[in-house]
């Protein structure tokens, strides 16, 4: 943005720094309200915090209010633009807007005890008010303070999303290998105690009758095998005449009802919808994911912390970086980093940039979040319009509009990305016929099994006697 003056007839008052990156904002009287005020705040865009009216939807752009709060922004959206507007108007001032000095952002503080970015033109005088939320921390100066928290928001991770799981593989991961083990042992446990009960059952019949019935001596293992198909809803040949055997038989033939119908249900899921590799959902998940972190900002370096005792904070330290290019973009196309958000900000994010045309995400917010922080425009230690900014910022936060104004600016952004994406990209049908591709892993066992019986035939030909 350009840079600009506002003035009045009577008197030359305060810029705002207000960027599309990050500008300041100047803020000057347009009658008697804040006359004398001195330059007013930065900012710095933060997806829907600050943004330019044509990164808005068109549909969005012509609603009355947000037309009238650009215009007192001189030219700026988002939250901290609506806001901003909505104040110049309410304390009768006009915004004028330019970028930071520098174009680096929040800024930070060089080693040389210089200030650079927004906070350096905070600190030099060439703004009067940074109109970007930032964190509520200690910026390395005692120069500033906050104005009115806004609102509260945590620091999350973003991690790139879990690759999809194989066709073929599927159908071995769409149970819990606990769930598999619990299957295989009640069918040996099922097996083995049906046997048991027969050969107790045959002690007494010997008492009085020496011949045996048919399927009296069949093996453990075939009675194991049987129990096995009765369980998946097969017939089984080796039906028990006695009824303590048939006691047995139909609890398991109860019991046939959820497992063969919860396993068939569960294995159609399987081969009709796109399954996924587990997220990483917690800190020490991330940890052990071995991805390193990255952020482009100097002030999030203490995400984790500045004291020392965790083993899980510190070794995430060490894993922090700082890089020159966008970190969320690398993690969602290179997939070896992850980046650092705002919660508030991530949903925004991810369907508004990193959305496949299929409509899956390629980012994941990694559900356990290191730190909360209020958020809060600055200005220099005793700016002497803060109480009145202050006074204006609460009864628009205790209105609700603030809030208001987010969520509608967020699903402007996220409807008008979705129309674009099923125009371009028209969805797949929801139902769908299964086809052999679908199937190929039965197919895949039944090669398997023939070709181990050849073999197992082959050595026993050439072998056995």
């Amino acid at each position: 943005m350009a840079n600009s003056t506002i003035q009045s007839d009577r008197f030359k008052l305060p810029t705002v720094t207000f960027t599309h990156d990050i500008a300041d904002y100047r803020t000057l009287d347009n009658d008697t309200s804040i006359t004398g005020m001195p330059k007013p705040p930065e900012a710095y865009e933060q997806k829907d915090s600050t943004l330019m009216p044509l990164d808005l939807p068109q549909s969005f752009r012509n609603l009355r209010y947000v037309q009238d709060t650009v215009r007192a922004s001189n030219g700026s959206c988002g939250l901290d633009g609506m806001l901003l507007g909505s104040m110049a108007v309410a304390l009768n001032f006009t915004a004028e807007t330019m970028d930071a000095t520098d174009r680096l952002e929040y800024g930070y503080r060089l080693a040389n005890d210089t200030f650079v970015g927004s906070l350096g033109d905070l600190l030099n005088h060439r703004t009067d008010v940074s109109f970007n939320v930032r964190f509520l921390k200690y910026y390395d100066t005692h120069d500033i303070e906050f104005l009115k928290p806004i609102y509260s928001d945590q620091l999350c991770i973003l991690s790139p999303k879990s690759l999809e799981i194989p066709e073929w593989l599927a159908i071995f991961l769409c149970f819990h290998p606990f769930v598999w083990a619990s299957f295989v042992t009640i069918g040996f446990v099922g097996g083995y105690l049906w046997c048991v009960l027969r050969r107790w059952a045959l002690r007494k019949v010997r008492l009085y009758r020496i011949r045996l019935q048919k399927g009296d001596m069949v093996p453990s293992s075939t009675l194991t095998i049987e129990l096995w198909l009765v369980l998946l809803g097969a017939s089984s040949i080796h039906l028990p005449v006695r009824g303590i055997e048939r006691l047995l038989l139909i609890a398991f033939l109860v019991a046939n009802v959820i497992i063969s119908g919860t396993f068939q249900g569960t294995l159609t899921t399987a081969f009709s919808t796109v399954t996924y590799y587990e997220d990483i959902n917690t800190l020490a998940a991330l940890d052990r994911s071995g991805l390193s972190i990255g952020t482009s900002s100097r002030s999030l370096l203490d995400i984790f912390g500045n004291v020392t005792g965790s083993p899980l904070y510190e070794s995430l330290k060490s894993k922090l970086h700082i890089l020159n290019v966008s970190a969320r973009h690398r993690a969602a196309f290179e997939r070896d980093i992850c980046s650092i958000e705002r919660r508030s900000d991530v949903h925004l994010i991810i369907n508004t940039a990193y959305m496949r045309p299929n409509g899956q995400p390629m980012l994941h917010v990694v559900k356990e979040c290191p730190r909360m922080y209020s958020l809060a425009h600055i200005v220099r230690s005793g700016w002497s319009f803060a109480p009145m900014f202050n006074d204006a910022i609460s009864r628009f936060i205790e209105s609700g509009l603030t809030r208001k104004w987010s969520l509608d600016i967020e699903n402007a952004l996220t409807t008008h990305k979705r129309i674009q994406q099923t125009i371009e990209n028209p969805e797949e049908e929801t139902l769908r016929k299964l086809t052999l591709m679908d199937m190929q892993t039965s197919f895949y066992i039944v090669v398997i099994g023939v070709v181990v019986g050849f073999a197992v035939f082959a050595i026993e030909l050439f072998t056995g006697k």
